[in-house]
C-alpha cells in the first residue's frame, strides 16, 4: 500500500521543512511519496528538496493561496492508495507509516484512520485522547480533530474532497479537515487508533473571532440549528465562552455565499 504524504506550504519554514524530510528519511515503511504543494517561495522549497534526492518528492506550484485548494491539487496528483495529511511544521516518529498501513490492513472497511499527535519537546500529548480503539460512532466525535491526525484511502474520498471555502487563505480561516471528515462520515468508515503517528508543538492559544466564525460555518453546513445552540450553550456553561455573535455570523455568512 503506497502512501502519499501531502504537504501544503508557503515555503517560509525552511528549518521545519528540513526537519520533516529528515524524519521521513528514517521511516521504517519505505513505500511512500511526498507531494509539496507550494503557494509561495517556490524556489526556496525546490532548493531544499533537491538535497533529499533519495526520497520520492513531487512539487506542485500554485499561483493562488488557500490550504484546501492546495490539498485538492495535491490529491489530484497523488499516486498512493493512502494519503497522509501533513504540515510543513510537523515531523514523524520512525514507525509512523508502518502504524498507519497496519491499521488499514487490520480494519479493511475503514476509509479513514485517525491517530494521535504528540509534542516531544514538552513530552505531552497534543490533546486529551481516549485510550480505546474505536470506530467513530457520531459526527460530534470529529469536531476536535486536526488534519495531521488524518490518513485516508484516496479512491474512497475523491467525490468529497476539501471545501475550498474553508481553511487558511479562504473565506473561513479553519475547519477544512473537520468538514472533510464530516462529509465522509458513515458507519464503520472512520477508525481511531490510540497511537502516536506524528509530532507537533502543542498550541496554547484560544480561539480567535475568525476561528469562531469558521466554526459557525462548519456547524451550519453539517448540523441542524438545535445542535448548534446546544454546542454554544455548552461552551457558555463549561468554558465560560459566549460565542453566539461570531458563531452565527459564520453560520449565516456560509449560506449567504453558498446561495
Amino acid at each position: 500500500m503506497k502512501i502519499s504524504v501531502l504537504v501544503p506550504t508557503l515555503g517560509t519554514r525552511e528549518k521545519e521543512i528540513r526537519r520533516l524530510l529528515e524524519t521521513l528519511e528514517k521511516q521504517s515503511y519505505k513505500d511512500f511519496e511526498i507531494i509539496f504543494v507550494t503557494q509561495d517561495n517556490h524556489e526556496i522549497v525546490k532548493d531544499i528538496i533537491y538535497k533529499y534526492s533519495n526520497l520520492d518528492i513531487k512539487q506542485i506550484e500554485m499561483s493562488v493561496k488557500g490550504l484546501s485548494r492546495a490539498r485538492n491539487r495535491g490529491l489530484d496528483q497523488a499516486s498512493g492508495e493512502i494519503v497522509v495529511l501533513s504540515d510543513d511544521d510537523c515531523w514523524y516518529p520512525a514507525n509512523a507509516f508502518e502504524i498507519v498501513v497496519n491499521a488499514f490492513k487490520k480494519r479493511q472497511c475503514a476509509k479513514i484512520v485517525l491517530s494521535q499527535i504528540f509534542d516531544p519537546e514538552k513530552n505531552i500529548p497534543y490533546k486529551n485522547y481516549t485510550s480505546d480503539e474505536e470506530y467513530v460512532r457520531n459526527k460530534l466525535q470529529l469536531m476536535s480533530k486536526s488534519s495531521i491526525e488524518v490518513a485516508f484511502k484516496k479512491d474512497l474520498v475523491m467525490n468529497k474532497k476539501f471545501d475550498e471555502r474553508l481553511g487558511l487563505g479562504s473565506e473561513f480561516v479553519c475547519g477544512e479537515e473537520v468538514d472533510f471528515l464530516l462529509s465522509n462520515y458513515e458507519k464503520n468508515a472512520i477508525f481511531y487508533i490510540p497511537e502516536v503517528t506524528v509530532y507537533h508543538k502543542k498550541k496554547e492559544n484560544g480561539s480567535s473571532n475568525k476561528q469562531i466564525i469558521a466554526k459557525g460555518a462548519i456547524y451550519g453546513k453539517n448540523f441542524n440549528i438545535f445542535i448548534c445552540v446546544l454546542v454554544l450553550l455548552r461552551d457558555l456553561m463549561l468554558k465560560k465562552e459566549n460565542n453566539f455573535k461570531y458563531f452565527f455570523e459564520g453560520y449565516n455568512e456560509y449560506f449567504k455565499r453558498t446561495n
